[in-house]
Order: structure tokens, then C-alpha cells, then sequence
């Protein structure tokens, strides 16, 4: 698109005069003329009604001023935005989904108030999708990495896994869970990601053999996830996610000192520009994981 011809049509559009357009843009008045001309060839549409000393926008004039002003206005405000943060640096992180939205959101205000010119981005990727090293300065697994370790700084331990049965705080106080049996009152949720953990569970808790009826079963954790907060039952999920600390979505563990074990969480760099604010973070999230689990 010609943005040149853009801007003089959008000057111009506001002004309705093509000597004010040209004075606002430090051209000539034939410059001005020149650009809205190349701009109708190329639209093959008239924008203007030219009247003697003023301009009148034409139907389709009207409809494109109205948003080259939109485009111009978001963009001043993207400049404004950039230049307003020049002073704060920004880390990118990526995590398993279920540990962004229920573990590492409710907590990045904290890191933040406590490093004020870093930003935290965050993106997240679904079990089996490879790790991008590439575009992230922090990966976090659940497990070690299967490929790139070249690539990546030393693996730091973040946490093991503490599973237990989780609800929606709502459906608990409807029909509590203080005995291991009160869950078999309760619809049973499954994640194919993490099979056989009810099953574990359910040994742990000396419950002998589950029938697990009347629940659901979904792809990942973190639709599961969803469906407990929307009170259909209970699933397993880590403990760490839900302490008294934060609590997010308003779900919580009715039975936490009953839990199996599960797998690790990990913290590394790829060694990008930048990695000392990586480290910084790394070192906090760590911090905060030690102090969770004490």
C-alpha cells in the first residue's frame, strides 16, 4: 500500500484543505495534490469533491478516512506505548499450559513489584508439543527436556509433583470431602495426558480398586481443569497449584496430605541476549517453589 499517499489522504481527510494539509506535513500543496491522485488511481476511486478553497469527501472517502484515522491512532498509541516502557526490559517465558494458567499467573505480579523494569511474557504449549528454544528466553518442562540440551542452560529443580484430588470450592461445600470414601460420591475427571493417576490415587488412599463412573475424560489437564470449575467433579492435579497461598479459579485440595508423587518441573535458559534477567527470574521462581513446598 502506498503509506506515503495514505497519510497525506488521512491529513488531509481531517483538514478538508489541501494548503493546511500541506503545511501540516511540511510539503508543497502540489505534493499533497500528487499523493491523493496516486492513492484514486490506485483505489480507482474518487476521494474528494474538490471545491475552491476546500475538500469534500466523497462515500468511499468517508469509509477510508474513518480507518486510516483508526490505523493511524493505533498505531501513535503502539509508539507511545514502546517509547513509554524503553526503560523496562522483557524476559519471554514458556511453560506447559496448565502450569502457566494455574501456578505461574497468579503468581508473575509478585516477580514483577519486585523487579520493576522487567516484564514477564508468557506462552504456553500442550503435552507433546515440542519445547521453541529458539524464541524464549526461560523454557519451563514438566521433565526434562527430550531435545535441544545444547542448547539450554542447567536444568533447575522447581518441584515434584504432589497429586491429590482437586474441586471447585462451591461443589465442596455442597458435598464435602473430609474421608477418602466422600470422593466416590463425586463424578471422577480424567486428562489422557496423565493416564492412571486416579487409579494411584485411589492405592494411595487404600480405597482398593476405583470404578470410575459417571465422570469425563478429556485430551489435557487443563481442560479437565475446566470442567471442575465448572463443578461436574473432582480431578488430580498437583498440590502446588492450589495452596492456601493463591487458590486460583477458586478450586482447592480437600485431602492434601493424601497424595502420590509425580513428575518433575524444570527451569532453563537458552542463553539468549538478556540471560542475566533470565537467571533473575529462574532464581525467583525457585525461591518461590522452595517456600511452597516448606
Amino acid at each position: 500500500m502506498p503509506l506515503t499517499a495514505l497519510r497525506a489522504f488521512a491529513v488531509a481527510a481531517r483538514s478538508r484543505n489541501l494548503a493546511a494539509a500541506a503545511d501540516q506535513l511540511g510539503v508543497t500543496h502540489g505534493a499533497v495534490s500528487k499523493q491523493i491522485a496516486t492513492l484514486e488511481a490506485r483505489l480507482g476511486q474518487s476521494l474528494f469533491v474538490r471545491h475552491r478553497r476546500s475538500l469534500e469527501l466523497t462515500p468511499y472517502g468517508r469509509v477510508l478516512a474513518e480507518r486510516v484515522s483508526e490505523a493511524m491512532r493505533d498505531i501513535a498509541a503502539a509508539c507511545d506505548y514502546v517509547r513509554r516502557d524503553r526503560s523496562r526490559r522483557a524476559i519471554s517465558v514458556e511453560a506447559p499450559a496448565t502450569f502457566a494458567m494455574y501456578f505461574l499467573l497468579p503468581r508473575i505480579k509478585a516477580f514483577e513489584a519486585l523487579h520493576p523494569s522487567v516484564s514477564v511474557w508468557i506462552s504456553t504449549r500442550v503435552t507433546g508439543q515440542p519445547a521453541d528454544l529458539l524464541n524464549h528466553d526461560v523454557v519451563i518442562s514438566r521433565g526434562p527436556l527430550e531435545h535441544g540440551l545444547a542448547r539450554t542452560g542447567r536444568p533447575r529443580l522447581l518441584f515434584t509433583e504432589s497429586l491429590t484430588p482437586v474441586g471447585a470450592i462451591p461443589l465442596l461445600r455442597r458435598m464435602p470431602v473430609r474421608r477418602p470414601k466422600d470422593v466416590a460420591g463425586h463424578a471422577t475427571i480424567a486428562s489422557a495426558s496423565r493416564p492412571g493417576e486416579w487409579e494411584d490415587w485411589f492405592a494411595r488412599a487404600e480405597l482398593g480398586k476405583p470404578m470410575i463412573e459417571g465422570g469425563h475424560r478429556f485430551d489435557h489437564l487443563n481442560v479437565a481443569l475446566h470442567a471442575v470449575r465448572d463443578g461436574l467433579g473432582l480431578t488430580i492435579a498437583p498440590l502446588q497449584f492450589f495452596n492456601d497461598a493463591t487458590r486460583p479459579y477458586g478450586l482447592r485440595c480437600p485431602l492434601p496430605r493424601i497424595v502420590i508423587p509425580g513428575r518433575s518441573y524444570f527451569a532453563q535458559s537458552t542463553h539468549k541476549p538478556g540471560t542475566a534477567d533470565a537467571e533473575t527470574f529462574m532464581t525467583w521462581l525457585q525461591d518461590l517453589c522452595e517456600a511452597d513446598d516448606a
